[in-house]
This record gives structure tokens, C-alpha cells and sequence, in this order.
């Protein structure tokens, strides 16, 4: 699949310029061993994205060149499996191969992702399946998850919401404390600068897992956008639903950028971080503390014990190598501050999990 973007034609084009263009692009296709599938429009964001089959990047590249010479931003490879979980079976190509919804409207390509993380010191069979059963009656499509976390994708907002403030209510209904969860949801477009199918989408999704409380589903700019008329403040359940705006979004990623580089070091620390972000001690603190609701100090514990609690869970190694992964200077104190985090030992949870 690949990726063009408006900006980079001297005059945003129009639908029926795209359509000629893919025509001229079936004329010659052949030649290189390529065959163009299906393309989506995202008219008011100025990309399209083109399904083909070829050879190679070069081959299909190659295809644009001749036959209009509009290249593409960014050529990727898809894997069938992700293809049809991302964009799903749904809609279909019109006479012209473009990607319609069901009801005849262009399909900017847009994708809504939602990543759950659950966090339970003990055995729930019955949430887990509660849970199931939850996910099994949304419109959301599971994707292959690599870890503990459960992502799904959804085609519009709407409906991943509502799967997300369900699945508070399951988890708090069979609340006795030893069960968290933590929800984010994100938005985007297929391809990006990146080389991974909605890799920026998926890295926002998580970022927004990552900073949720417990019981709290957060939610990017572009999700509230893609709602349209749709309030999302009426969905509210106390404080469940945080809906961020693109400033506090770009300093997440700054945060996160900066956080995950430095992980590792047992030095990591405020000093660290408010170098690494370019900010003053005071402003970095009121930051995370608007964007988390948790003091800075605070969050680069939390930050430290859940990367531990993930790698644990996803069988990364021993109690000593999370320790030192995740930057604590010795495995006694990583014990320590892991069982008062969460309750038990973690190798407690290394063998609930093996």
C-alpha cells in the first residue's frame, strides 16, 4: 500500500484527477508485474492510499512514474491477515476501484484503534470471559497482538467507546480490587511517514494506555474529530472518558519519546526527563500532572513498575532482567516496589503466567 499526499502536487488534486490517474496506471501496470486493487480517498486530509500487488516497491513505484509521474510519499508491505483486520471486509470498490462505505460515501481510510490493557494479580475466569463477551458483540476487528495487551480496530468511533466504557463497567462489577484497566483509543490513516501499517496509530494507542489511570479510557484529538456531531461529553461515566487536545498529545509523545529512551537507566529521573524535553522542572510537572493526574515523581515509578509488569507478563525474562530493564539498580528493590505496587511478588506473576 502506499501513501499520496496533496502537498506534494503544486495544486491539491480533485477526485476526478485521481480517478485518471489510476486509469493510467491500469494501462501500464502489466508491464511491471503489477496490479492496482483498490485506492481510498481522504478528500478533506488531501492523501490517498493505493492497494496493489507487485513484485516489489520499485516495480510499483516504477507504475507511477510512467504513467503520471505522481509519486508516492511512502510504499509499504502488507502482510493478508493485517489487511483485512485493519480495513476490514465491509466496504467495497466502486467501477472506478475506489473504496466506498456502506453507504456509498468515499472511505478516507481512517481507522479507529483500541488498545485494553487488564491487570489482575489473580485468576478471573469469569471477567476474562465477561470481557469476551464484551468484544465478541462489537463491530471491532482483533488484530494480531503482539504481548498481553488486546488491540482491536474498529471503523469508526463511536462504537470502540462504547466497547471501552462497557468493558469498565464489567471489570467494576466484579470489582475487589485486585483487577485494573486501562483503555486507549486512537485514530489515523493506513500509511504514514513510517514503515508499519498504522504504526502511528497503534504507538499513539498504546502512549494512551500507557498514561490512563485505572477505570480510564483516554481518547485522541482525531477520535473526538471523527465523531463529528457526536458528543463524546455525553458519554462520560464520571471520569472514565478523557478526551485530549492535539498540544497535550504532542507533548505525550515528546514525554514518551524522551521516557522510553531512557528506561533503562537507573538514572532516569525528573532531572533526566526535564533535560531530555527541554522544559523547566515547574512546567514539566505541571504537564504530567494535567496530562496524568498523577505528580511526576509518581509517574516515572508508575511508568518504571507497569514496563515491568508488561515484560513479566510477556515472558521477557527473569525477576533480575525486568529489574534491569526497566531501570532499577538492584532486583531487591524492584521486588519491593513491585509488591507494594500491585499486591504480590513478581514472580508471583511470572508463574500465573507460565
Amino acid at each position: 500500500m502506499d501513501l499520496h499526499k496533496a502537498t506534494d502536487y503544486e495544486e491539491k488534486p480533485t477526485v476526478e484527477e485521481i480517478k485518471r490517474s489510476h486509469i493510467a496506471d491500469l494501462a501500464v501496470q502489466d508491464k511491471y508485474g503489477v496490479k492496482f486493487l483498490q485506492y481510498w480517498i481522504n478528500e478533506e486530509a488531501g492523501m490517498v492510499f493505493c492497494l496493489m500487488e507487485g513484485p516489489d516497491k520499485e516495480s510499483c513505484e516504477a507504475v507511477h512514474q510512467e504513467a503520471h509521474g505522481n509519486m508516492p510519499c511512502n510504499v509499504i508491505e502488507l502482510q493478508g491477515g493485517d489487511y483485512m483486520s485493519f480495513m476490514g471486509a465491509e466496504h467495497k470498490a466502486n467501477e472506478f476501484d475506489i473504496v466506498e462505505t456502506t453507504d456509498g460515501i468515499l472511505d478516507t481510510g481512517y481507522r479507529v484503534i483500541l488498545v485494553i490493557d487488564i491487570i489482575s494479580v489473580k485468576k478471573q475466569d469469569q471477567l476474562y470471559d465477561s470481557i469476551s463477551q464484551v468484544l465478541k458483540k462489537t463491530s471491532g476487528r482483533a488484530v494480531n497482538k503482539t504481548g498481553a495487551r488486546e488491540t482491536r480496530v474498529f471503523n469508526s468511533p463511536l462504537p470502540a467507546i462504547e466497547a471501552a466504557l462497557q468493558m469498565i463497567s464489567e471489570v467494576q462489577r466484579f470489582a475487589d480490587g485486585s483487577t485494573e484497566i486501562r483503555v486507549g483509543i486512537s485514530a489515523g490513516e493506513p500509511v504514514t511517514e513510517q514503515n508499519d501499517f498504522f504504526g502511528d496509530s497503534i504507538q499513539l494507542a498504546n502512549r494512551l494506555c500507557d498514561i490512563a489511570g485505572n477505570n480510564e479510557v483516554v481518547v485522541s484529538s482525531l477520535v473526538k474529530q471523527l465523531a463529528g456531531e457526536i458528543s463524546l461529553q455525553d458519554l462520560k461515566t464520571g471520569k472514565a472518558l478523557k478526551i485530549l487536545n492535539p498540544e497535550e498529545e504532542r507533548f505525550l509523545n515528546q514525554l514518551s519519546e524522551a521516557a522510553e529512551a531512557m528506561i533503562t537507566d537507573p538514572g532516569f529521573n525528573i532531572t533526566a526527563l526535564t533535560k531530555s524535553v527541554g522544559l523547566s522542572k515547574s512546567q514539566l510537572y505541571r504537564k504530567i500532572n494535567s496530562l496524568t493526574g498523577r505528580p511526576a515523581n509518581n509517574f516515572i515509578r508508575e511508568l518504571r513498575l507497569q514496563q515491568a509488569y508488561k515484560l513479566i507478563r510477556d515472558k521477557y525474562g527473569n525477576v533480575s532482567e525486568v529489574a534491569f530493564a526497566t531501570g532499577f539498580g538492584s532486583p531487591s528493590y524492584f521486588t519491593r516496589s513491585f509488591q507494594k505496587r500491585f499486591g504480590v511478588s513478581p514472580l508471583q506473576i511470572s508463574k500465573s503466567n507460565s
